[in-house]
């Protein structure tokens, strides 16, 4: 049974962003996901036209269009300012979807922000350049990788966050890279005597501002980068557990800080201007209040604005007015648990079962309800699968083989693809409650990696002898401003089965840091102390 047989049952977000190739052509992708999964339809080459909400609205209303309006419950993008507009406009004449902003989108966003604080940048800063050197030089990677037996960073699988997804391997692996600078083997080697290597080992040695810093940087981020891997993840469907998992963020930095409100104010004020102005949607607070796990907890919020959004939902999604109208009366037999809802195996599964499939199993009679309910708690909150859809069109369009059309090119990715993405929902299912779920793929990164083309030590290898492309002046996703054109050839069918990538070639996303100036400390003993309020104790990762 194909997933698109299930899209009439569950309902579907339609996900959509923009990249451009390496012969400088802006496309935009356009993928479906329900929760059973999601499956790659089309990409438009947008090469001719200004990229403006009009034409972007155009574009996402055939979509919607083609896939059925009466299917599609949002229409999920990044933030930017064309997109957003475009779905208001979507909103505007399709009365009953919602258009909401990517949630990893608005989360790296977070993180952005609050790297520019001095602390971070501090650690993000000389963490780059330990990083970079490492990297840039391969008989120095390859001694790291003698005394490490990982790499400091696997930026192909992570896609968001990259730079504090670092500074925690780093400080894993803080032993291992004092033992690699003072093995023989380093101090032995030409590096060793380099004014880079010097720096280098001095950050990992002796700078008494690195490690202070980059624990700071690890305790009041790492809640965030958990709330990422909820939505980025893609074990289940996010939408009915990102309300409160961003409060239970908001708390565990303020204990990580000591519950001062002095000491995490500032870090509060960036996560709430975000959430507030950028990432909340009623959606979000109607999934909060359906999802069982949230619901019964003794913990859960009465705040008005979560019955706000349940109704602002149940208004919209639901066209009919008399099962518009049953819906809401049947919520107060979810609240009071009667009927089903009461029964001991409902109450002993709402942690054994993701939320849609308990309200498919006790949610029968309240079948209005029960509908409506699916429909929100199935949703994601990312569009990241759309990047992740970059790589495959990257392997199909590489630079020695460029000259593909559209046309030809769309047809061959959504048969890769979608074999990828069959192959990613059999990883989930197999997946250990103590593995990583943004660490599962083995995707190229997108993004120029810091294998120095320039550099005499770094490795020449051709990018066609590997499962990746690696391009230069790729556009990240928060800058996309790329012309809009609408032609487009809708793919075929969906393919089956799994595929065994190649050798990857492990490469750092530099996009993550490059808002990061150099301005900041660089280990030398004449930078200005930083004061991290006695948080250089132990961090438990």
């Amino acid at each position: 049974m194909t997933l698109r047989v299930h899209w009439s049952l569950t309902g579907v977000s339609i996900m959509s962003d923009g990249w451009q190739d390496v012969r400088h052509r802006s496309l935009i992708n356009f993928l479906v996901n329900n929760s059973s999964g999601t499956v790659f339809l089309k990409c438009v080459d947008a090469s001719e036209h200004v990229k403006d909400a009009k034409l972007l609205f155009r574009l996402l209303d055939e979509v919607v269009e083609e896939v059925g309006e009466e299917l599609v419950v949002q229409v999920i993008t990044d933030n930017t300012s064309n997109y957003r507009a475009a779905g208001l406009m979507l909103m505007e004449k399709r009365k009953h979807l919602y258009w909401t902003p990517c949630a990893a989108h608005c989360l790296d966003l977070m993180l952005e922000k609050i790297g520019e604080l001095p602390q971070h940048k501090n650690a993000l800063i000389k963490a780059k350049k330990v990083s970079n050197y490492i990297y840039n030089h391969s008989w120095v990677l390859s001694l790291m990788r003698q005394f490490t037996n990982r790499e400091l960073i696997r930026p192909a699988a992570t896609r968001f966050a990259t730079a504090y997804l670092t500074l925690q391997s780093i400080y894993q692996l803080r032993q291992s890279l004092e033992a690699m600078v003072t093995s023989e083997k380093w101090t032995k080697s030409n590096y060793a005597s380099k004014a880079d290597g010097k720096e280098v080992r001095k950050i990992i040695l002796k700078d008494n501002n690195f490690w202070p810093s980059l624990i700071y940087a690890i305790k009041t981020t790492r809640p965030l980068v958990k709330v990422l891997r909820l939505v980025d993840g893609g074990k289940e469907p996010a939408m009915g557990f990102l309300y409160n998992a961003m409060d239970e963020a908001k708390e565990k930095i303020a204990k990580n800080l000591g519950g001062e409100e002095k000491d995490y104010k500032e870090i509060w004020e960036i996560i709430d201007e975000k959430w507030n102005f950028q990432m909340h949607r009623h959606l979000h607070a109607a999934a909060y209040y359906l999802n069982p796990r949230c619901h019964y907890s003794p913990d859960f919020s009465t705040h008005p604005e979560i019955k706000l959004g349940l109704f602002h939902c149940l208004d919209k999604l639901i066209p009919n007015r008399d099962d518009m109208e049953k819906a809401d009366l049947q919520c107060s037999a979810f609240h009071s648990r009667e009927g089903f809802f009461g029964l001991a195996q409902a109450k002993n599964t709402v942690y054994k079962r993701t939320p849609v499939k308990w309200w498919t199993q006790y949610g029968d009679e309240t079948p209005e309800l029960q509908k409506f309910a699916v429909k929100v708690l199935g949703l994601t909150c990312s569009s990241s699968g759309c990047e992740r859809n970059w790589s495959s069109f990257n392997q199909v369009h590489t630079k020695r083989r460029n000259r593909l059309t559209t046309t030809r090119m769309n047809a061959l990715v959504y048969i890769l693809y979608n074999k990828k993405l069959k192959d990613r929902r059999l990883k989930l299912k197999s997946l250990r409650n103590d593995e990583d779920s943004l660490l599962i793929d083995e995707l190229p990164s997108d993004d120029e990696g810091l294998v120095g083309e320039n550099d005499e030590d770094a490795p020449h290898l051709c990018v066609d002898d590997f499962n990746v492309d690696v391009f230069e002046g790729e556009p990240s996703q928060a800058t996309q401003t790329q012309p809009i054109s609408s032609s487009s050839k809708k793919a075929s069918a969906s393919a089956k089965g799994s595929s065994k990538g190649n050798e990857k070639l492990m490469l750092i996303d530099e996009d993550e840091w490059e808002d990061i100036d150099y301005d900041g400390g660089s280990g030398n003993k004449d930078d200005e102390p930083i004061d991290y309020n006695d948080f250089s104790d132990e961090v438990s990762l």
